[in-house]
């Protein structure tokens, strides 16, 4: 398996010199930005950072890298563009490595490899796979929890398991449904173990989520419950970005993070009889939940990608006994030079021009200059790529307006045709 291992290492940082396109604005402003603005002094905190929406936790990590760069004096624009990102692809490599050893316990190590080669040719887990968002690190913190769950071999809850699910919603408050449920189903299937469980949950869970609140608060410089502040806000206001049928995520958001692997997906449930019927229930809960709220992204169900893989690993393990090799290696070649179109367009030439342009304005900048980007709001990365000193940016803001206790979409487009377009300093 180290060979597989070797090639899934190749392709993830490969993934950092492919992928030049932006995919949404919070892989630079939720996370590079905010770790910019902690280690240099520079960067511009967007509203969710002022309403106390969002955990310091995912852009300190980030900062550790452009702390080294800094301290040692290597902090070029390039660098400090290039290192996070690099950081990122390993940390999905190790979601690779993860999702193996999960396959591994609950079925073997056949399985296992074919559910890695479906995770390797996932056109859109390559395509975000260098970008720091912290759909990653949640997909990440997921993988690595269910390596510590009870399977059908172990009936035993670990301390590191509630540990990782606790710092898992304290980052992303809304993985709570995902551990709710599996807690709910263990709880049911282990009657015996139901106190001892909850009694480790309360002693482990409790302080590591007061851990977390209490790091935010320093970080926040007063105290804040970001767990609170964003289960609020997106039940109630996250339409202000766009609200989408109902039935986004079934008819359009599934299919195309899937693709392809849908097939394989669809051949695991008619063929396979053993794949894990929790996994369906929780994916089930999940999407019928963020069917409800508004406002619906690829991303914001990408932490169901691994239940995905390894359902699509269990299509390919049947068909492996049930057609010869030959016919099974050009049916995943086909499979995969299909991804591999797919992400690489997406990857190296759709909406490349934002960062195309900040790219060469790193280049060019001199101290003293000032910069206006007219342009749709957060389009651009801002000092975490421009990196400059003495450079003043500054933006049309859209930030929306929360005065009246719920968001107001009215300052949600600036208006170019006013003399004074609402601007923002970075």
């Amino acid at each position: 398996m180290r060979g597989l291992f070797i090639i899934a290492l190749v392709i993830r940082i490969s993934s950092v010199f492919v992928i030049q396109t932006s995919y949404v604005p919070d892989e630079t402003w939720q996370c590079a930005e905010v770790a910019h603005k902690l280690v240099f002094g520079q960067g511009h905190l967007t509203w969710e950072w002022n309403e106390g929406l969002r955990s310091y936790l995912h852009p300190l990590i980030f900062a550790i890298p452009l702390t080294v760069l800094k301290i040692l004096h290597l902090d070029s624009a390039g660098m400090v563009v290039l290192l996070p990102r690099l950081m990122q692809a390993l940390l999905c490599f190790v979601g690779d490595v993860l999702l193996y050893r999960l396959v591994v316990k609950l079925y073997g190590h056949v399985q296992a490899s074919y559910t890695l080669i479906m995770q390797l040719s996932s056109w859109y887990l390559f395509y975000v796979s260098p970008r720091p968002l912290i759909h990653n690190m949640e997909t990440l913190l997921i993988t690595a929890t269910l390596n510590l769950w009870p399977t059908r071999y172990s009936d035993v809850v670990t301390y590191p398991s509630i540990i990782l699910a606790s710092v898992s919603v304290a980052i992303r408050p809304t993985l709570i449904l995902f551990w709710v449920f599996l807690g709910t189903h263990y709880l049911i299937s282990c009657p015996e173990k139901r106190y001892s469980s909850v009694v480790k949950s309360a002693v482990v869970g409790l302080p590591t989520l007061v851990a977390m609140v209490l790091l935010d608060s320093h970080m926040y410089g007063r105290p804040v419950f970001v767990f609170l502040n964003f289960i609020s806000f997106n039940l109630v206001g996250s339409g202000v970005y766009g609200a989408h049928p109902w039935h986004w995520y079934l008819s359009q958001g599934i299919p195309v993070l899937l693709g392809t692997h849908a097939l394989f997906i669809l051949l695991s449930f008619l063929k396979h009889r053993d794949y894990p019927r929790q996994f369906m229930g929780v994916v089930v809960v999940t999407v019928l939940f963020f069917s409800v709220i508004p406002h619906k992204e690829f991303r914001f169900i990408q932490h169901l990608m691994p239940v995905f893989m390894i359902w699509a690993g269990l299509g390919v393990h049947w068909l492996s006994r049930h057609v010869d090799r030959s016919s099974l290696f050009a049916l995943l070649m086909a499979h995969s030079l299909l991804n591999a179109i797919a992400a690489f367009y997406i990857g190296f030439f759709h909406q490349r021009g934002t960062i195309s342009v900040v790219h060469d304005l790193s280049q060019t900048v001199t101290p003293g200059d000032h910069v206006i980007f007219l342009t749709p709001c957060h389009a651009t990365p801002l000092h975490s790529h421009v990196h400059a000193d003495n450079v003043t940016l500054r933006f049309l803001d859209c930030s929306p307006d929360l005065s009246r206790g719920s968001p107001d979409l009215s300052r949600g487009s600036p208006d170019l045709s006013r003399g004074s377009p609402d601007l923002s300093r970075g």
